[in-house]
């Protein structure tokens, strides 16, 4: 089969690696389509792994079942390449993602090839039978939609909330959508790109061009937001979005900076107005299924969220496109 490898320094080849094998309670995937994640650009991040196949928001079809395993042949399926293990301490107080077991389990080799071997214990908790009527392309957001679905959970999205959101990228586009789902009132968004402004405003978000948090609080209805999330790491927007909460509002980091960069943030202005700062990270097994009904009732829409659909053999002009900002979600479709 072919795959994808990224050799670092943003350096990617296509090349011939062994079809997998499914073992006991395995299955084996023909990748159908793979998003690729703006984690997969982090050069800080991904470096010290290569080399390595990236890719991790794949949908596919089952071609081979291990003894015992959950999904026969022929199954369309979603694959979550992490899984927690539900008994840690971690994972009893419901915090599944920092569950030791689910960082350290993975599909093999990545969403990027032809074909996957998705482990016993993924495929257990963590495949979901994906209907015909949800195309490949658009069900690989699944797995980006229900990191946004958990950490508006966690920062108490809901009937009423007036939301912020910084960047109009793929991810604040779906935290748009997934926001007005789970109810909320008004949605802001900070984008200062022109060309990114059309597709949050279609999706319902009032759109402020600039950085200013006075803009955002008046589109708000002057008190600010309930929720911020940041879907960027630039640290001019991180500071900025301490301005636009209201009292006792959350701001939500949603893409980290390069760790040991310190950002400068106002924290005395934060202080009186009680406002929380937090991190969000990856998606449990809820979250999947939870997005997986958005996408097929349309609560949340792929269309206006990808843009651009290439096959593997062009795996480096997809690369060479999501790193330039040209597009906002592309998908690889093997």
């Amino acid at each position: 089969m072919r795959a994808a490898i990224y050799h670092g320094q943003g350096r990617i080849t296509l090349e011939e690696r062994p079809d997998p094998v499914a073992g006991p309670g395995e299955l084996v995937v023909a990748v159908e389509a793979c998003g690729i994640c703006g984690s997969d650009l982090m050069t800080w991040y991904q470096d010290p792994r290569a080399p390595v196949v990236l890719g991790h928001e794949p949908v596919g079809t089952v071609v081979e079942a291990g003894e015992g395993a959950p999904f026969a042949p022929g199954t369309r399926v979603f694959v979550h390449h992490h899984v927690p293990c539900f008994t840690c301490r971690r994972c009893r107080a419901g915090r599944h993602t920092l569950c030791d077991r689910f960082r350290a389990t993975r599909i093999d080799p990545g969403g990027l090839a032809e074909r996957i071997r998705v482990p016993a214990e993924n495929a257990r908790i963590d495949v979901l039978e994906v209907p015909d009527a949800l195309p490949g392309w658009a069900a690989t957001l699944i797995e980006p939609l229900a990191c946004v679905l958990r950490g508006q959970r966690m920062a108490g999205v809901g009937p009423g909330s007036r939301v912020a959101v910084v960047g109009a990228g793929s991810m604040g586009l779906l935290e748009v959508q997934c926001a007005l789902a789970l109810g909320a009132a008004a949605v802001a968004v900070v984008e200062p790109r022109a060309d990114r402004r059309p597709a949050a405003a279609a999706m319902g978000a009032v759109v402020c061009a600039g950085t200013d948090a006075a803009e955002v609080v008046r589109a708000l209805g002057g008190e600010g937001a309930d929720q911020v999330f940041v879907c960027t790491h630039d640290h001019r927007a991180i500071a900025g979005a301490l301005a636009m909460a209201g009292p006792g509002g959350v701001v939500q980091l949603f893409a980290p900076t390069t760790p040991g960069e310190p950002v400068p943030l106002d924290l005395g202005s934060a202080f009186f107005r009680e406002v929380r700062l937090e991190s969000t990270y990856s998606a449990g097994p809820f979250d999947t299924r939870d997005a997986l009904s958005m996408l097929l009732g349309g609560a949340v829409r792929a269309e206006g969220v990808v843009t651009h659909r290439l096959p593997l053999a062009e795996v480096g002009e997809a690369f060479r496109l999501a790193r330039s900002g040209e597009a906002t979600k592309v998908v690889i479709e093997p």
